[in-house]
């Protein structure tokens, strides 16, 4: 256990498929083909599993989808060329190519495209986290039932174990920074912190990396509770006036649920 995280840590979130965005217009050279992405709320990890899903689901060829976990591109490849309709398919209205980061032209003629644009948003706290918990040291057994025998012998039945994250987001600010200082210089840090915290409270998966220079470690959480919403689904940012702080915010103790795929 920590009381404050050594590293600075990053999200990735905000990967959202609905009606608007659910298909993808591609051609294996018959003609077109349609791959329909399942609607809900996405990891990076996740919404690459899903497009894979999709394109084979619809296709003949064998689709690879991969994400590079720092720059947040897509790379889809096939055995055989393909074309990505991305600007000339029949489902333009409801295409998904930009959510999941291609834009422009069609791409055409070779075996693996890769997106132009990051996909999902990226929030970084301007501070280390404080009050931090590993999910190494929180967990609780779940639905968990403590029986007594006559012989006076105890038996725990259990469904699993549950595994959680805690900590604090602090030094929430617009205020520039010096160079080098422990708060990161961010001119719209309480703007992102409001936009991470609005699709927290959705209850949506998004991805932790404890540290942003490793974004190859990261796990996938949803927010468990807030210190004002017991069930995760509101915040209240509170201004630091007792640590002679204005203009300075937190987010006060927030409790993750580690999500094991």
């Amino acid at each position: 256990m920590s009381l404050l995280l050594p590293t600075f840590s990053k999200f990735y979130y905000n990967i959202v498929v609905d009606e608007n965005n659910f298909n993808l217009d591609f051609d294996e050279g018959g003609g077109e083909l349609t791959a329909e992405l399942n609607p809900g709320e996405y990891t990076l990890e996740g919404i690459a599993d899903e497009v894979e899903r999709a394109l084979n689901d619809a296709g003949a060829f064998t689709y690879t989808v991969t994400a590079n976990r720092t720059t947040r591109f897509l790379t889809i490849s096939a055995g055989s060329a393909f074309t990505l309709r991305v600007a000339s398919g029949s489902h333009l209205g409801t295409s998904g190519y930009t959510l999941i980061g291609f834009t422009g032209a069609n791409r055409t003629g070779t075996t693996t495209y890769t997106s132009n644009n990051a996909v999902g948003s990226v929030y970084e706290p301007q501070f280390k986290l404080q009050s931090y918990i590993s999910s190494d040291d929180w967990q609780q057994a779940a639905d968990a039932s403590i029986n007594k025998t006559a012989s006076g012998r105890v038996e725990v039945v259990k469904f699993g174990t549950e595994k959680f994250f805690q900590f604090n987001i602090s030094f929430i600010t617009n205020i520039r920074q010096p160079c080098n200082g422990p708060v990161l210089n961010k001119t719209t840090g309480l703007e992102n912190a409001r936009d991470f915290m609005q699709y927290a409270t959705t209850r949506s998966p998004l991805e932790f990396m404890p540290n942003k220079e490793s974004p190859g470690t990261f796990y996938k959480i949803l927010l468990e509770s807030t210190p004002d919403y017991s069930n995760g689904t509101g915040y209240k940012l509170r201004e630091l006036y007792d640590k002679n702080a204005a203009g300075y915010f937190e987010t006060g103790l927030l409790k993750w649920r580690l999500i094991e795929d």
